[in-house]
């Protein structure tokens, strides 16, 4: 097997042949070592028969490697290798190489083929499938990452479920009196977790209070709680201090799913009572076993294993019928939900607090003039509510800029690492802003490391991202302004969070559909017109299909998928 910096290195001097002039300065700095590791790493290298070393003799002097064999026929075999023995975190670093496409085509199609639907011995059947970043968090009350939001939903239930109007889930019944003060919820009876154990109100009462617990008690949705009742092990009572005719809608929510929480919780293997449960979970493969004991119908696909890559280069290039032709996959556009934007800490103490400099930063993001946009132009949440504002120019960026005081003083927009059409916008932004005399600086995160700690309000004064509702209705939005892991709850500071609490609780008390979409446009109109929220598209994205998975509106759905 060759090492990892081995192949770096044959990937970084590919197109200088087999002999190769270099200083060890130039390899320490590319392998992040010292000088002296640099000589022993080349000298095992030597004694592998990879290559032969020749040191240069003195400070500055170059030093020659000759390879020793083709690094084509040394790629092609170390993918045959790892092909043999299932070794799915080496295809998926072998086949992200920058190398010629044609090198590894051949391999490409069988890996591919590899993926999607496999129906294995004894009927079983698999659905692999990239997941091309780890796994931050599936902590029900802490998952904001859509596709972790899905994973929950196949991990454990609700007590409704909502489809474009509310349905049974783990209650089978529920009724308010009159007042909207009090609900009640009827169980389904023998519903188990996966340990085995069966499900009872006191385990709905302890998941509430969990939720509570983590949320606080002023959490919007739960503020107004002020008793929960077992009134058998089949039903529950929730009392309330004012009316909330809306309560069932809001626990249909993934942070309601019941957890037996007689165990003690972990983020990743915590116990519900979903179609599916965690069989395997390593740094490169989750695997989830459908739950043969499952309240409502077994899941068809018994397996569904996910190879994880940080990479989302690998997925483009094997999911790319047009590439290698018919192989299972069908290509199809999808218009995501929701809206991509950027988003302004006011948190940070700097030159983003003035409104006016904000206000010039929504003329220079014009996305009139971006030729990559994957999407149309946003202008609010809504797709049905977005107007284009044709009045944006670069001239009216210098005005205010210049009514501001702008001085030169330095903005952070933060923008996601590992995805390459978000890092080509901020680019044009950057170049944008330059021309008008901004002195934007941009910076990458990612989910697994940064979103989840404060690296995102002390470093960026901008944010680059996308909310895509779990379900598209008003009250995906309101989860999007008041969820605590979100960035409007993260960015905003304490006196806007309050005006937007009393604005939401406004919401709550309206009485029709079209009462309560004025009230979203209120909140949405706030936003961006104080520029704390600049949108840019609604995308439209290529998804593939497999063809197995014939229903495939149940992307992230396995309970449905066959």
């Amino acid at each position: 097997m060759l090492k990892r910096e081995y192949i770096e290195l044959r990937v970084r001097y590919l197109t200088r042949g087999q002999v190769v002039t270099v200083r060890t300065q130039e390899l320490a700095t590319f392998w992040h070592i010292s000088n002296k590791q640099v000589q022993r790493r080349l000298n095992f290298y030597e004694a592998k028969k990879w290559l032969t070393y020749e040191p240069g003799h003195g400070r500055g002097h170059v030093s020659r490697l000759t390879f020793l064999h083709d690094f084509r026929e040394e790629i092609v075999a170390e993918l045959a290798d790892a092909m043999r023995y299932s070794d799915h975190a080496r295809i998926l670093y072998l086949m992200q190489l920058a190398v010629p496409s044609g090198w590894l085509a051949d391999y490409r199609q069988t890996f591919t083929n590899f993926l999607g639907v496999q129906t294995m011995p004894a009927n079983k059947r698999v659905l692999r499938q990239i997941m091309t970043r780890p796994i931050t968090t599936l902590d029900p009350v802490a998952v904001s990452i859509y596709h972790e939001y899905r994973l929950v939903l196949q991990l454990g239930d609700t007590l409704l479920n909502y489809d474009k109007i509310l349905k049974p889930g783990l209650a089978h019944h529920w009724q308010s009196d009159d007042a909207k003060k009090v609900w009640t919820f009827y169980l389904r009876k023998g519903v188990q977790f996966h340990n085995g154990k069966v499900m009872t109100a006191i385990d709905v009462k302890n998941t509430f209070e969990r939720v509570r617990q983590q949320l606080g008690e002023a959490y919007w949705q739960l503020e107004n709680l002020k008793t929960m009742t077992v009134i058998a092990l089949d039903v529950i009572q929730f009392e309330f201090t004012e009316p909330e005719p809306t309560f069932p809608r809001f626990i249909t929510d993934a942070k309601y799913v019941i957890v037996d929480c007689d165990v003690p919780f972990d983020t990743v293997n915590w116990v519900g009572t979903g179609a599916f449960q965690i069989s395997e979970k390593t740094a490169t493969t989750l695997k989830l076993q459908a739950f043969d004991h499952y309240y409502g119908l077994r899941a068809m696909i018994d397996e569904v294993e996910y190879l994880i890559t940080d990479n989302t280069h690998i997925a483009e290039q094997l999911f790319n019928p047009e590439d290698y032709g018919y192989f299972n996959y069908i290509k199809k556009k999808r218009l995501v939900p929701g809206a991509e934007f950027i988003i302004a800490n006011l948190k940070r103490k700097s030159v983003i607090q003035n409104q006016r400099v904000r206000a010039a930063l929504y003329d220079v993001i014009d996305m009139r003039f971006f030729d990559q946009k994957t999407g149309t132009i946003a202008s609010h949440y809504d797709k049905s509510d977005t107007v284009v504002d044709t009045e944006k120019s670069l001239e009216r960026a210098k005005k205010r800029l210049k009514h501001a005081n702008y001085a030169n003083e330095p903005l952070v927009l933060a923008t996601l690492a590992h995805i390459k059409p978000a890092q080509d916008m901020a680019d044009w932004i950057q170049k944008r802003a330059r021309q008008v005399g901004i002195n934007l600086q941009v910076i990458t995160f990612n989910f697994h490391q940064d979103y989840y700690t404060d690296f995102l309000e002390k470093e960026a004064d901008l944010v680059m991202l996308a909310d895509i509702p779990m379900n598209p209705d008003v009250f995906s939005y309101l989860e999007f302004l008041t969820n605590p892991t979100l960035l409007i709850q993260k960015m905003l500071p304490a006196a806007q969070r309050a005006t937007l609490q009393d604005m939401v609780r406004l919401f709550k008390r309206a009485s029709s559909a079209e009462e309560q979409h004025g009230i979203y446009l209120q909140i949405d109109n706030w936003l961006v017109n104080q520029n704390i929220l600049i949108y840019t598209i609604h995308a439209v994205r290529d998804v593939y299909i497999h063809q197995f998975l014939a229903n495939d509106a149940y992307e992230f759905d396995y309970r449905n998928a066959w």
